[in-house]
């Protein structure tokens, strides 16, 4: 396999305030170094913040939904309905169990694009207190972070029944007493001394996991496991 040099970057990942630094060359070519990039579909950066990640996804999300409004404008409200959820909720939602936010200005961010794309739905564009959030009660759209939850606890559950090739690091553990108050499947969680393990996916889904009822924990498809996490969450 041959690589073209000019299409190669350099991202240093560390949390070091003096790293290290190298410079690489590839066939006599310098590699650029840069602060993010984007890999399968998701930006990564040099200090592991979602925040261009979250930018550039909110960004085609709004894209997308303007070109809705241009074009479906007179629609029946089912057709606007379908159009959003097939086609800009995805950019909103692709592999968000990896970089869930848990700041509220992302979280805020992200639920901008429903908030603007119900009252495209429902041509509502009153300014009075309270009308967005009425308007998705009637459509019954639960807010993204709640659709973020539940998929990230849908991808717990297939990689501990081994439908997802992610592996369970060696030190998540579960306890060897039990207590009335959690599940006896329940995890114990691991101290932490950074925001970015704190809230990555595994500390934060085992913390939600713990509190699933013993139908979601003793479901025996994903299918099931789905339908008692969304009763749940509800």
């Amino acid at each position: 396999m041959t690589f073209h040099p000019a299409k190669c970057f350099i991202l240093r990942v560390t949390r070091k305030r003096n790293p290290v630094v190298h410079n690489y060359h590839m066939m006599g070519h310098y590699l650029e170094t840069v602060q993010y990039y984007p890999y399968l579909g998701l930006e990564l950066s040099e200090d592991m913040n979602w925040d261009h990640n979250i930018t550039k996804a909110t960004s085609k999300a709004n894209r997308t939904l303007g070109f809705l409004r241009r074009n479906l404008n007179k629609c029946p409200q089912d057709i606007k309905e379908s159009a959003y959820k097939t086609l800009v909720r995805p950019h909103l939602e692709y592999a968000s169990a990896v970089w869930d936010p848990y700041k509220k200005c992302h979280i805020s961010q992200i639920e901008m694009v429903q908030r603007r794309a119900a009252r495209f739905v429902t041509s509502t564009y009153s300014r009075e207190p309270g009308t967005v959030t009425n308007i998705l009660q009637t459509l019954g759209w639960p807010t993204l972070a709640t659709r973020r939850q539940g998929a990230r606890l849908i991808l717990l559950y297939k990689i501990l029944h081994g439908e997802a090739s992610v592996i369970i690091p060696d030190y998540i553990r579960r306890p060897t007493v039990t207590t009335r108050q959690y599940h006896r499947d329940r995890f114990s969680r691991v101290s932490t001394s950074t925001d970015a393990y704190e809230y990555s996916f595994i500390q934060r889904t085992i913390v939600d996991w713990n509190q699933l009822p013993e139908c979601a924990i003793q479901a025996p498809t994903t299918v099931a496991f789905r339908v008692c996490v969304w009763q749940f969450l509800a």
